[in-house]
């Protein structure tokens, strides 16, 4: 193309003065024609550097779809049998307590469950080691207890406690256990893999709905937690699946430095990976006075997880972090009790409870409309609910 430029600049000797005129003509409509096809090739070049540096969209339609049922408030309340007939007054239930935040916060709604159906209820510290959660199953063991409730705690850690329990006569009942409970002697696990699985995926999704093909979220693991794992497994998979160039990295959290070191460990990690655009947390607890660390480092990033506590959610309300994937807690840990009583009765769970319904929601800072110290629950009458299918209203 130059070459013919230089040929049409020097004109024909036969043309004269008149013909160079109609050739610079030509010469500057070709420039021009250039220039705009250049134009059009440098951005047709950005946009396909661009497509091929993230391989290809990331596809957040699709993201933004699995999401919406879970941006509004759940409707379906997980309970609607009643008790086949009124539980005993008296009947002991035990909880055997893993030691990060949101347990404690679940134990208290067991509690207040045991207490509305009438029967006495004592909790147990079952630690994060196989030492401490042994020793809570030979306590446990000693109560003689008609039921025991168990949060997400690998089983494996109490031998063979559990097992000695249902051998005992104890109905055990646990919640999010991530693998097959029955050699255990596990009765029944309510909120079991599909739910981690699912979890990990919206959370996922959630990122990639809000950051698009520029995410690079870090996920920040909890590997003493049972339902860790299959969380991290999903939330990799559907990152790779829909958004296959976004950078992701996965973070171990040691959970015996939860609210001690772990948000200095975060911070420190933060501002070594400085693209890091999304924090992601198998549990929000792990984020537990995260916010003024990062803010006195002057870092300002994204933050989603699951299972708020009450102090996460405050965080969200001042606008210090930013969403959280949660469950009902207070209706999903007396659902727990009820499918305990049932099971005491010599009735099975409901369909629903073995089917794992549960209330879920993300919520960010509009949804904290209500005192976040009480903790989130779609049916703020859940208590009167229960009473009236146990027969105790």
């Amino acid at each position: 193309m130059l070459a013919r430029f230089s040929d049409l600049g020097r004109g024909s000797a036969v043309g004269g003065r008149a013909n160079r005129g109609a050739t610079w003509k030509m010469i500057i409509t070709c420039v021009s024609a250039v220039a705009v096809m250049s134009v059009a090739a440098c951005g047709a070049s950005s946009g396909s550097a661009a497509a091929s540096k993230s391989g290809r969209k990331a596809n957040v339609a699709a993201a933004k779809t699995a999401l919406a049922p879970y941006t509004v408030p759940p409707t379906g309340f997980p309970v609607t049998e009643p008790l086949p007939q009124k539980l005993p007054a008296g009947k002991k239930f035990v909880y055997l307590q893993c030691s990060t935040p949101i347990c404690a916060a679940v134990g208290m709604f067991v509690q207040q469950a045991v207490k509305a159906i009438g029967g006495t209820y004592t909790a147990v510290n079952a630690g994060s080691t196989a030492q401490t959660a042994q020793a809570a199953a030979s306590s446990a063991n000693a109560l003689k207890p008609d039921a025991v409730i168990l949060g997400a705690i690998d089983p494996a850690l109490f031998g063979s406690g559990l097992k000695k329990l249902a051998d005992g006569g104890a109905k055990l009942v646990s919640l999010q256990i991530d693998k097959d409970v029955k050699p255990y002697g596990i009765t029944f696990n309510y909120l079991g893999t599909d739910l981690s699985r699912r979890n990990g995926k919206l959370l996922a999704d959630w990122v990639i709905a809000n950051k698009g093909a520029q995410a690079h979220p870090v996920l920040y693991t909890l590997p003493a937690l049972d339902i860790s794992a299959p969380v991290q497994k999903a939330f990799q998979a559907e990152m790779k699946a829909d958004c296959p160039a976004c950078k992701v990295r996965v973070v171990p959290i040691d959970v015996s430095t939860l609210g001690t070191t772990a948000p200095r460990t975060i911070v420190t990690d933060l501002q070594a990976h400085q693209d890091t655009n999304a924090a992601v947390f198998v549990s929000l607890s792990a984020a537990g006075g995260l916010p003024p660390v990062m803010k006195a480092a002057g870092l300002s990033v994204t933050t989603v997880g699951f299972g708020p506590t009450a102090g996460n959610l405050q965080d969200i309300k001042s606008g210090s972090l930013t969403a959280a994937l949660n469950i009902d807690f207070p209706v999903s840990t007396w659902t727990a009790v009820d499918a305990a009583a049932r099971l005491i009765e010599g009735a099975q769970p409901t369909a629903n409870e073995q089917a794992g319904v549960v209330p879920e929601q993300f919520l960010e800072q509009k949804d904290i409309t209500f005192n976040p110290t009480l903790g989130w629950s779609a049916f703020p009458d859940y208590a009167q609910r229960f009473a009236k299918l146990w027969q105790v209203s």
